[in-house]
């Protein structure tokens, strides 16, 4: 025999996983995915790209990227002469992105660039590489 207290119990438990079942589980984020443009547009040296928070970095036909993001609080870092420093916390990174200074306890990442099938630049924000890795393009000028 089933109570009153049973059945409403019974009605609030499927009223329960029909309601679940309305919100979605997964969460939708941007990707960290970001074409960069054609290897032309970065000269010799480094180039600051202020919306994707990255250094391209290019050597002759060597290009690599890495973080302009601090790893002590995630202030955005400024290129010093001899590598990368905090504006915030006086952090020193030197140019291959260690840390010499902290208070940051990692070294900035490294990021993987490839080519699009269309010749431009893409990084991986969300990815990490060595800091040897380089992309070779030949011909860019």
């Amino acid at each position: 025999m089933i109570t009153g207290g049973t059945a409403a119990a019974g009605a609030l438990a499927t009223t329960g996983a029909w309601a679940c079942a309305l919100v979605p589980r997964l969460r939708y984020e941007p990707s960290m995915v970001r074409r960069l443009g054609a290897p032309a547009r970065f000269p010799e040296g480094v180039t600051f790209l202020r919306d994707e928070h990255v250094f391209v970095l290019r050597d002759e036909d060597r290009y690599r990227a890495v973080s302009a993001v601090c790893t002590h609080l995630g202030c955005t870092v400024d290129k010093a002469e001899d590598g990368f420093r905090c504006p915030c916390h006086g952090s020193v990174f030197d140019a291959n992105g260690v840390v010499r200074g902290g208070p940051a306890p990692r070294p900035l990442p490294w990021r993987p660039l490839t080519l699009a099938p269309d010749g431009t630049l893409v990084v991986d924000l969300g990815g990490e590489v060595a800091a040897e890795v380089a992309l070779i393009v030949k011909g860019a000028s």
